[in-house]
C-alpha cells in the first residue's frame, strides 16, 4: 500500500496581501502623477506658445496704430480751421480754398485693422485657461479696449461720417466738384447755399470731436500694447 505525501499551500499572511495592495496603489498613483505632470509641462508650454504668438499680435498692432495715429493727426490738422473758414465764407462764399481743405479730411476715416488671430484662439478655444491669472486678465483687458474702440468707430463714428458725407453731396456743385479750383464756374458751395453751408459746418464740428476722441483712444491703445509687450519680454524673456 502506497502512502502519498500531499502537499499543503501555507496560507499567506494579512500583511502579505496589505503590502501587494500598496505597492499595486503606488505603482497606479505614482502613473497617475506622472501622466499628470506631463499634460501639466504640455499645457504649460501651450501658454507660452500663446503668449509668443500674442506678443508677435502685439507687435503688429503697435505699427497699425503708430500709422492710423499719423493719419488722424493730419485729419485733425487739416480740420483744425474751420471757424476762420467759417467766418470767410460768411462773408464771401466764394473765397472756398479753406473750405477744400476741410472737404479732404472730413470725407472719410481709416477703419482699424488690428491682429487679432491670437486673441480669437485664447477666447475661443480655451486657451486662457492655459494663461496665467495675470496674464489672462491683461490680455482680457487689452481686448475690451479693442472692442470698445471698434465698436464706437462702427457705430456713431460711422454714422457722424455718412451723414456728413451726405450733406458734402448735397452742399457742393458739381461744376465746381469736377474742377474744385477753378473759380469761375462759380462758387464751390451750390448756388451759395448758407443753410447748406451752416448745416455742414455743425456736423463738422461734431465730426471733430469724435475724431479727436479716436485720435485719444488710440494713443491710449498703442500705450497699452506697449506696456503688455514689456511686460510679456521681461516676465518670458521675449525679443
Amino acid at each position: 500500500m502506497e502512502v502519498h505525501a500531499h502537499a499543503h499551500t501555507a496560507r499567506k499572511k494579512w500583511t502579505h496581501y496589505l503590502w501587494e495592495f500598496i505597492m499595486l496603489f503606488l505603482a497606479v498613483f505614482c502613473g497617475f502623477l506622472a501622466e499628470y505632470q506631463l499634460e501639466h509641462k504640455i499645457e504649460h508650454e501651450r501658454g507660452k506658445q500663446y503668449i509668443r504668438s500674442f506678443y508677435e499680435d502685439l507687435r503688429v498692432d503697435t505699427a497699425i496704430f503708430s500709422s492710423t495715429i499719423i493719419q488722424y493727426e493730419i485729419k485733425m490738422a487739416g480740420l483744425s480751421g474751420q471757424d476762420d473758414c467759417f467766418d470767410t465764407l460768411n462773408k464771401n462764399i466764394t473765397s472756398d480754398s479753406c473750405l477744400q481743405t476741410l472737404l479732404i479730411h472730413a470725407q472719410s476715416f481709416r477703419d482699424l485693422v488690428h491682429s487679432d488671430r491670437t486673441l480669437q484662439q485664447l477666447k475661443n478655444a480655451g486657451g486662457l485657461r492655459l494663461l496665467e491669472d495675470e496674464d489672462a486678465d491683461s490680455i482680457l483687458f487689452y481686448d475690451n479696449m479693442l472692442r470698445t474702440y471698434i465698436t464706437t468707430e462702427t457705430t456713431s463714428y460711422q454714422e457722424n461720417q455718412t451723414g456728413i458725407r451726405d450733406v458734402i453731396y448735397s452742399m457742393i456743385s458739381n461744376e465746381r466738384a469736377m474742377r474744385p479750383t477753378d473759380r469761375t464756374r462759380g462758387p464751390l458751395v451750390y448756388k451759395g447755399n448758407k443753410d447748406l453751408l451752416n448745416r455742414f459746418f455743425n456736423m463738422l464740428a461734431d465730426y471733430t470731436r469724435n475724431s479727436q476722441a479716436n485720435l485719444d483712444d488710440l494713443r491710449l491703445l498703442k500705450i497699452k500694447a506697449t506696456s503688455l509687450m514689456h511686460y510679456f519680454e521681461e516676465k518670458y524673456h521675449l525679443h
